[in-house]
């Protein structure tokens, strides 16, 4: 049994067309005076859908993520307070709430990578030290 006001079929034709001119669902909500969820699921029901155009606003923090450099663990744990500072605002959409959550993700698995690369990085630097001082005993035993 449909909980909320029954649709007409004039209601049902005019929802087609301002679809098919590209309304979006807030406004198909304000033209029907109904909630944003009754609009989504009567056009699921009569299986249309709703190009959702999100605001070209740049909100990405591609910007931070190019470094020249490796970043150290201090630039990881900043990236990550702020990715949690961010997340206590409120009115942030599911796009940037899934944004947010990869980002925590990355910078914790950098986090770990990076701690790993130190260490391959000091196990090459004492292999390159011990390969200098293997070639320095070599010329030493051959004179």
């Amino acid at each position: 049994m449909p909980k909320g006001k029954p649709w007409s079929h004039d209601q049902e034709k005019r929802l087609r067309e301002m679809i098919e001119e590209g309304a979006n669902v807030e406004d198909l909500a304000q033209a029907f005076n109904r909630e944003p969820d009754a609009i989504r699921m009567k056009l699921n029901r009569m299986g249309l859908k709703v190009v959702v155009q999100k605001s070209q606003k740049r909100r990405t923090t591609t910007s931070t993520l190019l470094p020249k450099d490796i970043i150290t663990h201090e630039q990881a744990l900043r990236i990550l307070a702020g990715a949690l500072e961010t997340l206590k605002q409120s009115g942030l959409d599911k796009l940037e709430l899934q944004r947010l959550r990869i980002l925590v993700d990355a910078v914790q698995t950098y986090d770990s990578v990076l701690e790993k690369f130190e260490g391959w990085v000091e196990i090459e630097n004492r292999l390159i030290e011990m390969d200098k001082k293997i070639a320095e005993l070599q010329k030493i035993q051959k004179v």
